[in-house]
């Protein structure tokens, strides 16, 4: 019988040591600060480019799927405005959830260094931001 205890608490240990935490970790090249550099301007017909637009408007992606936007807001594709507000994020499904009086999803992905969004738009609506040291 000795013999089989540590087959059974060894399985026993990894199970209650490995632990299975319900909030994502963060990517850290996302966590920090970006500041709106560019934002992609489209006729209509996909031609469109990132033009460069002077901006204020920032964002923080904090830990936890936290996300705080200054001198501006993510209901409208602006380059900025007055105001702050706060929304989440989830890096599993890299979606932005914002709250404009029904909830909306902005995805988001990081390609060489920059941060870019890409809105629900009929036409091609995005911006590409910065990241702040």
């Amino acid at each position: 019988m000795k013999k089989f205890i540590p087959l059974i608490l060894i399985p026993l240990l990894c199970t209650f040591s490995c632990s299975n935490d319900d909030d994502a970790i963060a990517d850290p090249d996302l966590l920090g600060k970006w500041q709106l550099i560019e934002q992609l301007v489209d006729p209509g017909d996909g031609s469109g480019t990132f033009q460069p637009v002077n901006s204020d408007l920032e964002l923080e992606f904090l830990p936890a799927g936290v996300l705080q936007v200054s001198n501006g807001t993510l209901c409208l594709i602006t380059i900025g405005g007055e105001g702050d507000s706060t929304e989440s994020y989830s890096i599993d499904e890299n979606v932005i959830t914002v709250d404009c009086g029904n909830s909306t999803n902005i995805s988001f992905e990081i390609k060489e260094g920059r941060l870019f969004l890409y809105f629900p738009c009929i036409e091609g609506c995005a911006q590409k931001y910065q990241k702040l040291p």
